[in-house]
């Protein structure tokens, strides 16, 4: 008989499996979270979720605090390569207004999204949280907005309110996700998105011209 028997895989390092705990930890705080809210995601049911013991849990964390604030962290990061990706490509769509609020539109409902919005509500009232979430908040923010200011899609705009006209956007569809589960109106929603592209567009070519 020929052939050899497979090799056998290399044992995990300490390092590696702790890191796919932690992954499977904050996949299952992401998804209990964005089901269930900030205050039912328990640690019970984050462990459940990820197939694992709670002192499989506070092996890695000394407490959920710690276990939410590594979840947001890893949050930020996805939504941040979802933006890098459109970011790259924008310039070199037709119409890149349009394209750009369309996916800050639909980013808004993303379960990432929903994660986030309860984390942020936790926060309101969770002086903790809050404190220990601000910095990385603050970077997140500043790197979607200088990314935003090299696609150039809101050059046609006065620079001092660039950043003003970008949450302003980001808000109002942020709010719309939140009141769609309990009053869906696509033909309303339409009808914004055609309005605010049209303000916007409206108020660019209303500016003088810069030749």
């Amino acid at each position: 008989m020929t052939g050899s028997a497979e090799s056998p895989r290399p044992r995990r390092t300490q390092q590696e499996r702790r890191a796919a705990t932690v992954a499977k930890l904050v996949d299952a705080t992401i998804a209990a979270i964005g089901d269930m809210g900030y205050q039912r995601a328990t640690v019970q049911e984050i462990c459940g979720r990820a197939g694992l013991s709670v002192g499989a849990m506070f092996r890695q964390f000394d407490s959920r605090l710690d276990l939410i604030v590594r979840t947001s962290e890893e949050v930020f990061a996805r939504q941040l390569d979802a933006y890098r990706a459109l970011m790259e490509h924008l310039g070199a769509q037709d119409d890149s207004l349009d394209v750009a609020l369309r996916f800050l539109r639909e980013a808004q409902s993303s379960y990432l999204t929903y994660a986030l919005r309860e984390i942020y509500l936790a926060a309101r009232s969770d002086a903790e949280l809050r404190t220990r979430i601000e910095p990385t908040v603050a970077s997140y923010y500043a790197e979607v907005i200088a990314g935003v200011e090299q696609t150039g899609v809101l050059r046609r705009f006065p620079p001092h309110l660039r950043e003003a006209m970008f949450f302003l956007v980001l808000h109002l569809f942020s709010g719309e996700a939140i009141v769609r589960p309990v009053y869906s109106r696509p033909d309303l929603e339409a009808s914004m998105l055609a309005l605010v592209e049209d303000m916007l567009t409206t108020y660019a070519d209303s500016l003088p011209s810069e030749d």
